[in-house]
């Protein structure tokens, strides 16, 4: 018999946040697979309320197979509000902000993930009345990659809260956590009056009694720490942002047309790309790490622009630093104070902020004296221009 095909279905107890006689929560069983110490692949978590068409094989998000079914199957779309499926989403987001993983709405497509599929009832795929939600888990307590879990939103009320805290237990098995008796751990079986998040506290697995961590007799650790194991097969968020730095032009300078924008990016992971924006318009997009330079629109139009520089790093941590510009034929080298006063020896002419010389004395000289005067008068225009 396959794994694929192995169907031991272990019932272990009614939700507790719920009334009675509400829906059970079943760990389809495979066998040992050995992903119990390396970093997960499938840190995408795709939230699917849209439905699905299933078939039965090794558990494959991107080819829509699931060890789960012995038959082809179709899971209805959930027909919650927006606003219900946001406020779920945002949850589900909150739930999961301290580990490495990236939660979406939007199919992504061959990328390892774990597919969370909302909607329809158990018996959709075969399964009895009563289940509300179901995910593969292993004899070993691994990681399931590519793993299909359900939560049937048929069978419960129409809570994006609850619906929230069902589906992270039910994810979170495919990364290999078992029940265990915190109360107020998504991972428990038993009632808390409050939002349940995965808590950084060794507790004992089971789910009305203390047992051993595992599956159908089977033992992969004593105790469990929702966190620290979340950690291990995830790894952590990066919080951190870049750090930015503008190092050309500066803040208030007059630049000719065309000119370059430097910038100096540095993260805690690295960082991914670069956008230079014009007033508020895209005008440039490079990947890597840096230095970035952009070179601008020569058209650009005489004036004052708004400049904005944007760093992302791989985990979507973004800085941005802004400053103002102004586009002008003087360039950002142009002296148009003014400061030449003429006031020095032969040759010693002024400027009147054009780049045309002024003043100065016209004694003399002869001929030497224009001509270097119009020497001069060339290496100021090739400043400006």
């Amino acid at each position: 018999m396959t794994d694929a095909r192995m169907r031991i279905f272990v019932v272990l107890a009614l939700v507790p946040s719920i009334a009675a006689a509400e829906p059970a929560l079943v760990l389809h069983r495979i066998p040992a697979n050995g992903l119990t110490t390396s970093l997960a692949q499938s840190r995408i978590i795709y939230l699917n309320r849209k439905g699905v068409t299933l078939s039965p094989g090794n558990d494959d998000s991107a080819r829509q197979t699931s060890s789960i079914i012995s038959g082809r199957a179709t899971i209805a779309p959930w027909g919650t509000s927006d606003a219900n499926w946001q406020s779920l989403v945002a949850c589900f987001k909150d739930e999961w902000s301290r580990f490495d993983v990236t939660v979406t709405d939007q199919d992504p497509g061959n990328a390892p993930h774990i597919e969370a599929v909302f909607g329809g009832s158990p018996g959709d795929i075969g399964m009895q009345s009563g289940v509300g939600g179901v995910s593969p888990f292993t004899d070993d307590c691994g990681i399931i990659e590519s793993s299909i879990v359900f939560t049937f939103t048929d069978v419960f009320p129409d809570d994006p809260q609850l619906i929230c805290e069902v589906m992270s237990q039910e994810v979170a098995h495919s990364y290999g956590l078992d029940h265990e008796m915190l109360a107020s751990d998504p991972m428990t079986y038993l009632s808390y009056n409050g939002h349940k998040t995965f808590q950084d506290m060794n507790a004992s697995c089971g789910e009305y009694q203390n047992r051993p961590c595992g599956i159908g007799g089977s033992t992969c650790r004593a105790s469990q720490n929702s966190v620290q194991l979340l950690m291990q097969r995830v790894g952590a968020a990066d919080l951190v942002a870049p750090t930015l730095a503008i190092t050309a032009p500066a803040d208030g300078a007059t630049v000719a047309p065309g000119f370059e924008v430097d910038a100096n990016a540095s993260d805690n992971v690295g960082v991914a790309s670069a956008t230079l924006l014009i007033d508020g318009q895209a005008a440039g997009t490079t990947s890597g790490a840096g230095p970035f330079t952009f070179t601008t629109d020569a058209a650009l139009a005489n004036g004052q622009h708004t400049i904005e520089v944007q760093v992302v790093d791989p985990h979507g941590n973004q800085a941005s630093q802004m400053f103002d510009v102004t586009v002008g034929t003087g360039g950002s080298g142009t002296g148009g104070s003014g400061s030449g006063s003429g006031s020095g020896g032969a040759g010693g002419g002024g400027d009147d902020g054009s780049g045309n010389t002024m003043g100065g004395c016209q004694t003399g000289g002869g001929a030497g004296l224009g001509a270097a005067l119009a020497l001069l008068a060339v290496v100021r225009r090739r400043r400006y221009f």
